[in-house]
């Protein structure tokens, strides 16, 4: 049986992952322990676990207590990734990211002429007119920080309009669930924080990837071909 690495939803992987690292393949481990160590809310743990259990990666006890044991085809699964991942160049980074509603700046700013041109002539095409927005955890808001240290943005250049100044932006690629490429803009006049991330397409990814307020998506900060 083939088990390719890139074709695992990426939220399983990350499950099986923190499983095999806290003993799993050899004891089962509870329930409670493992969401200590993911860092994401009890909902979101149930929804992987159930899919984990349903494509046969995991075995979970039936008791008040729940346990969780890693089956046989994790640990095939595990042997594939690990030959998937030798030889690998580190030069890329996943993050996840957290979908929440702003407060509509992103579609006002998106649907200025002056950004919509300038992205235009910089992707290839006038983004959707709003951001996907994202809040990530502190660890990866510092892999954020290293990476655009890193990576130099391509540059929206300032522009006025309708007697109001908009500011810059840079741009970096990003690729989504490791299937859709896209881009994530850091204007020079910030509206969030730097645990932000805005994300933009051509098409609305919300719609696209039928995505609600407190999903999970990972994000892969990438370099300019």
């Amino acid at each position: 049986m083939e088990l390719m690495a890139d074709r695992m939803d990426p939220f399983v992987t990350y499950l099986i992952v923190t499983l095999a690292l806290l003993g799993a393949t050899k004891r089962p481990v509870k329930v409670t322990e493992l969401g200590k160590h993911m860092g994401v809310s009890r909902a979101t743990l149930s929804r992987w676990v159930s899919r984990a259990e349903e494509l046969g990666f995991i075995k979970v006890s039936s008791k008040k207590v729940q346990f969780i044991l890693l089956s046989d085809k994790s640990l095939d699964f595990l042997l594939s990734l690990k030959e998937s991942l030798e030889g690998v160049e580190w030069g890329e980074v996943v993050i996840m990211g957290e979908v929440f509603s702003g407060m509509g700046e992103g579609a006002y700013y998106m649907s200025r002429k002056g950004y919509s041109s300038a992205f235009a002539k910089m992707i290839g095409y006038e983004p959707y007119p709003g951001t996907l927005n994202l809040r990530v955890s502190a660890e990866d808001t510092r892999k954020i920080d290293d990476w655009r240290r890193r990576v130099m943005p391509k540059v929206v250049q300032g522009f006025s309009e309708e007697g109001r100044t908009f500011g810059e932006v840079e741009v970096y690629p990003v690729k989504i669930n490791s299937e859709i490429e896209a881009y994530s803009i850091f204007p020079r006049r910030r509206h969030y924080g730097f645990d932000v991330l805005e994300i933009i397409h051509k098409e609305n990814l919300r719609k696209l990837l039928g995505l609600k307020d407190g999903d999970f998506i990972a994000i892969t900060l990438k370099k300019w071909s």
